[in-house]
Order: C-alpha cells, then structure tokens, then sequence
C-alpha cells in the first residue's frame, strides 16, 4: 500500500509539473500578445562547448511586435524591421544585409516565445539564484534546429527576464535584460537602417 501511495504521489508530481511547463509558456505568450514594445538595457556573456568565458557584451534592446528589434552595442548596431536585419560594424565600416528568415543568428524573441515551442520538448527548470521566477527549458525534437536548448526565466508578470541559449556548435548565450520598459514611444521608422555614405555594403538577401 505504500509503494502504490509513493507512486501516486510521483505521478501526480510530474503531471503537476509537466502542466505548469505549459502554463508558464502560455503566461509568457499572453504577455507578449498584450504588449506593443519594450526597451531594456541588456548583457550577453557567452562560453564556449568547454564551458570557458569567451566574452562579454553590453548594450540597449528594443523590441516591437512582429519581429522588430534593435541591438545597440558599443561598435555594432542590429536592426531588424521584422523582414529585413541590418547589421553595421562600426569597426569595419561594413553593413552585413540578410532576410530575417535566412539569419539562424538573429536575436529574435518571437521565435522561441511562439514558433520554436511545438518543435521543441518543453519542461520546468529550477534555478535557486532565481526562486521567485519560473524556469522553462526548449529542446528540439528534431536535430536540424539551429540550438541544442534553450532556457527562458519569466517573472512573475510573464515578462522575460533572462534567456540561455546553447548553439548547434556547444556555444552558450546568456542574455540578461534589465530596467525594462513597457510600450514606449517606438515608430516603425525606428526599425530601419540607412548605411551611410562610404559604407561598404554586403548584401545577402
């Protein structure tokens, strides 16, 4: 009678927590439906597949509905009008043109909030730096998807507050947003990108 009580008490944990899975992804997926923007300042630390530091990088997010985006680094700027990404190297005095679709590095929120989730197994995780926020993991069921996994952190509004991404390659993104900053004033004028003068132009679309 005890085993038969301790298995049930398992079953019904995991379904417990195979359901607040789904619903913490649908908590996050109301939440982006229900906005317009938001801006934040943002962090990147990335490590390679040995688990090493290989770099870091600050700067401004925005984001709109429908795949606009900007990242604004210390020498690159990243604009994506939802169809279109412009990245300009300052360093280089080059702009890098692709299709959003084409572009499996792109930093497109919308993607794992709503298009990569059926492709994916999606299960709770627990961070204990982070008890107040819901963890959520993606892990493709196919292997010819551009990432290994991909975790999301969500606060208690539905709002992302961090994301870690391992590529194809073992690469690890961790991306950390800060003073977040709802439905601001951003025209889609914003979401676009004039190379100046003498830039050198790499078209790839």
């Amino acid at each position: 009678m005890k085993t038969k009580l301790c298995f049930a008490l398992f079953l019904v944990c995991t379904i417990t927590f195979c359901q607040s899975a789904s619903e913490i992804l649908k908590k996050v997926q109301h939440k982006f439906n229900s906005i317009n923007n938001f801006t934040a300042d943002f962090t990147q630390n990335y490590f390679n597949a040995q688990g090493q530091n290989a770099g870091k990088m600050e700067g401004k997010f925005s984001y709109k509905r429908k795949n606009k985006f900007i990242v604004d680094l210390k020498n690159q700027f990243i604009v994506s009008d939802g169809q279109t990404i412009w990245n300009n190297d300052s360093r280089f005095n080059r702009v890098v043109i692709s299709k959003l679709n084409d572009d499996p590095t792109s930093f497109s929120l919308e993607r794992f909030i709503f298009e990569y989730p059926p492709q994916c197994k999606i299960t709770a995780a627990k961070d204990e730096n982070y008890l107040k926020q819901n963890v959520i993991e993606l892990t493709p069921k196919e292997q010819n998807m551009q990432f290994k996994s991909a975790k999301i952190w969500i606060d208690s509004d539905g709002m992302i507050d961090k994301m870690e991404i391992i590529d194809a390659g073992g690469m690890r993104y961790a991306f950390q947003f800060t003073e977040i900053k709802i439905n601001q004033d951003l025209p889609d004028s914003k979401f676009s990108f004039s190379p100046a003068k003498g830039t050198k132009i790499i078209d790839l679309r």
